[in-house]
């Protein structure tokens, strides 16, 4: 697999069954990176994850042929006191796709999405992911915050590092 085989698009409903696969997966290996738990979105049906996909966050899918390898969220802040700003949320590239570019090219299609309507591109990503920081340093990502114990699962607390991007370049 390389960038340029891939292709990045918004998911659609009739994509559900598919991105309900990559999202259990995503929450299945890697619960410390997510709010949502696998027991809580498991037992929805597809119709449920199609309606997500028409009302929730717009979420984009990189495909290679026609597997879907990553995902990420794109969802802009509502009220005239924060429509400055969005989130980027619920990435996840499936282990075979990563060190592809695939992480990379799903949060430069989110990038230019967001650039349509917002000028700060917010994040969370768990303190310890590695690569995860790598890559979003690289794309202009800075660190602003942590929480700390955001998470805890079977007793073990997870800290949040927040990072932002400025899109119109202010200093």
């Amino acid at each position: 697999m390389n960038a340029q085989s891939i292709e990045v698009r918004r998911l659609l409903p009739a994509d559900a069954a598919l991105y309900r696969d990559i999202r259990l997966e995503a929450l299945r290996l890697a619960p410390e990176a997510f709010g949502s738990a696998f027991e809580t979105e498991s037992v929805h049906p597809v119709e449920w994850f199609a309606e997500r996909l028409v009302h929730g966050a717009v979420i984009l899918g990189a495909f290679c042929g026609r597997e879907l390898a990553g995902i990420v969220g794109f969802v802009a802040a509502e009220g005239p006191k924060r429509q400055h700003k969005g989130a980027l949320v619920g990435m996840y590239v499936r282990q075979a796709a990563r060190r592809a570019g695939v992480g990379r090219r799903l949060v430069e299609a989110a990038l230019e999405l967001a650039a349509q309507s917002v000028e700060l591109v917010q994040l969370i990503v768990v303190k310890g992911n590695e690569p995860a920081i790598r890559l979003y340093r690289s794309m202009g990502f800075v660190e602003y915050g942590l929480e700390q114990h955001a998470l805890k699962i079977d007793g073990r607390y997870y800290d949040d590092i927040l990072m932002a991007r400025d899109l119109v370049g202010r200093g």
